[in-house]
Parts: structure tokens; C-alpha cells; sequence
């Protein structure tokens, strides 16, 4: 399974790399990878990369005073970091790209290509998408290695190796030069198959939090669209909380529950403290059914702002 990890992971990664070039079939795809590019041309999309690689790099030295679980620390927060320039990135961009569109008057001229409404809104949407989907992968990368020094750097009892790592020694025993870089590698894209339902469920977030943005950037400025957005984030990790702790106040149950009704429940993709407490996330059983909620969620938002860009004024 490390070995599948590994051409999955770089086969993502040069996919969404080489998508930045590729010929594309249909109007839009062209719209996708036209936003695809406008995001990853941003000085923020390579500074919010390298600010959050060395911010992960900086938690292999750092204490965190936790009596022994400080690996459990880490690698919960280094999924945390995963998602934070995610989200920023995706819905900074669509908040600022769409609304800017459409005031500077930039989708008149697209849409008279002629480009529909709905495909506009869907390239846009799925550009932006893939965009932070790249800014995951790489940062998944650097989560594998920083996890993998972890180990070492602070003398930790590290699992036995993995049947992968143990054949792969023997295989490379005539060539001693090359069994500890190879074993390095493939500890990391081990501890990187062990986290990666926690990054999946992280690109879940992502996807529910930037088809909100998409959408309400066909109508409100930048400004208030973020705000929505991350009020969606924090009340969408809360609701539940509130429904528990509400059940005495019959008025703040209702509102909890309204709440609950109209926003994600992203509290059902903060998988991190199980991940990292050694229960297993059954892609099937579990991760499936999340990302099958996620993308119904994204689609009745993208509806949503369909409706919306339908019946805007773009002259």
C-alpha cells in the first residue's frame, strides 16, 4: 500500500501540474484551468505554502509538553495546517476573482464568447478547487517528512517497519548506500497513508467552504463574503455543540438546530484526534458517505449561486 500511496500522491501532483498546459475538450474545462492558473500565480498561494512548510518544519524541534504524546500533538496539527492555507487561498481567491469579474465588467465580455453562466460558475468553482487541491499535496509531502524526522529527533520508540520497508532492505542489502535514504522515503509515504483520511477529509472542508464562497461571490463584495464564509466554518463545528449544550433553552435549541439544518456539518470531517489516537477511519464505511455529503452540500450551493448569477445584471 506505500508503494500505491506514493504513485497516487506524485500522480496528483502531476496531474494538477501538467493540467496548467494541457489542450482542454470543453469551455468549462478552458474557464477551469484559466482560474486554475490565476491562483497559482498569486504571491500569496507560494507564500502561504512555504510560511505554513516551515511552520510544520518548525514542529520537529518545538516542544509541546504533552508527557509523552507530543508525536499525537504533531501530527494534529500539522493536518490543521493542511487545511488553514487551503481554505484561505480557495475562498480569498473566489471571493476576489468572481465579485471583481463581475463589477469590472471582465464576464461580460467571457460570457459573449459565447461561455454560459453555468459554465463560468462551474470552471471557476472547479479551477479554484484544484488549485488548493495542489497547495494540499505539497504540504502533505512536507507533513510525511516532518512526521518521519519526528521519530528520530526526539528518540521516540518508532512502530516496527512496515512488510514494505523490511522487503524493500532486503532487496537493497548488496547496496548499503541506498537502504537508508530508500527506508526514509518509504516511512514517510508510510506515515502519509496512515494521515491521509485526515487530509481527504481536510480537502472535504475545502470543497463544501469554496462552493459557498463561489456562490455568494455572484452576489456580495469580498468582504462580507469572507466573513460569511468563515462564520460557516466556526458555526459549522459548533452547531452540534450548541445543540447538546441547548437542550434546557427551548429558543437557543431552535436556533442551534436551524443552524445545523442550513450550514455544514464540518465537525463530522475533524477526523485529526481519532486519526491520531490510532482509530481506524474506514475509507468505506466512513470517508465515502463524508465525501458524498460534502459533494451533495457543494452542489446545492453551486445551484444556489446559479440561481443568483441567472438573474444579476452584468451590463
Amino acid at each position: 500500500m506505500i508503494w500505491v500511496t506514493m504513485l497516487v500522491l506524485f500522480g496528483l501532483i502531476g496531474l494538477l501540474s501538467w493540467f496548467t498546459v494541457a489542450p482542454v475538450p470543453t469551455k468549462t474545462l478552458a474557464v477551469a484551468q484559466a482560474a486554475f492558473r490565476e491562483t497559482i500565480r498569486q504571491p500569496l498561494y507560494w507564500l502561504l505554502i512555504v510560511f505554513f512548510a516551515v511552520l510544520m518544519l518548525f514542529g520537529i524541534v518545538l516542544p509541546f509538553f504533552t508527557l509523552g504524546e507530543d508525536m499525537k500533538m504533531m501530527k494534529d496539527l500539522q493536518l490543521d495546517a493542511i487545511l488553514i492555507p487551503a481554505l484561505l487561498i480557495t475562498v480569498l481567491t473566489a471571493s476576489i476573482s468572481i465579485s471583481e469579474e463581475i463589477e469590472g465588467r471582465t464576464a461580460v465580455t467571457l460570457l459573449s464568447k459565447p461561455v454560459s453562466r453555468r459554465q463560468f460558475l462551474l470552471g471557476k468553482y472547479f479551477g479554484i478547487l484544484a488549485a488548493g487541491a495542489l497547495l494540499m499535496l505539497i504540504l502533505t509531502l512536507v507533513m510525511g517528512i516532518c512526521v518521519t524526522i519526528k521519530w528520530d529527533y526526539d528518540r521516540l520508540d518508532r512502530p516496527p517497519d512496515p512488510a514494505e520497508v523490511s522487503a524493500a532492505q532486503d532487496f537493497l542489502a548488496s547496496v548499503p548506500v541506498l537502504a537508508p535514504p530508500v527506508r526514509y522515503v518509504l516511512l514517510t509515504f508510510g506515515e502519509i497513508q496512515a494521515l491521509a483520511p485526515g487530509v481527504f477529509m481536510n480537502f472535504c472542508q475545502v470543497m463544501i467552504l469554496t462552493s459557498i464562497a463561489v456562490a455568494l461571490a455572484t452576489r456580495l463584495p469580498m468582504v462580507v463574503n469572507v466573513v460569511v464564509c468563515l462564520s460557516s466554518f466556526l458555526l459549522g463545528r459548533l452547531t452540534h455543540v450548541l445543540e447538546e449544550q441547548s437542550r434546557g433553552n427551548t429558543l437557543v435549541n431552535f436556533v442551534a438546530q436551524v443552524f445545523g439544518t442550513i450550514l455544514p456539518g464540518l465537525h463530522y470531517y475533524d477526523v485529526g484526534p481519532a486519526i491520531v489516537g490510532e482509530v481506524e477511519v474506514p475509507w468505506l464505511g466512513y470517508v465515502l458517505p463524508a465525501f458524498l455529503h460534502g459533494a451533495i452540500y457543494a452542489t446545492v450551493a453551486l445551484v444556489f449561486g446559479l440561481v443568483l448569477f441567472e438573474d444579476r445584471d452584468l451590463a
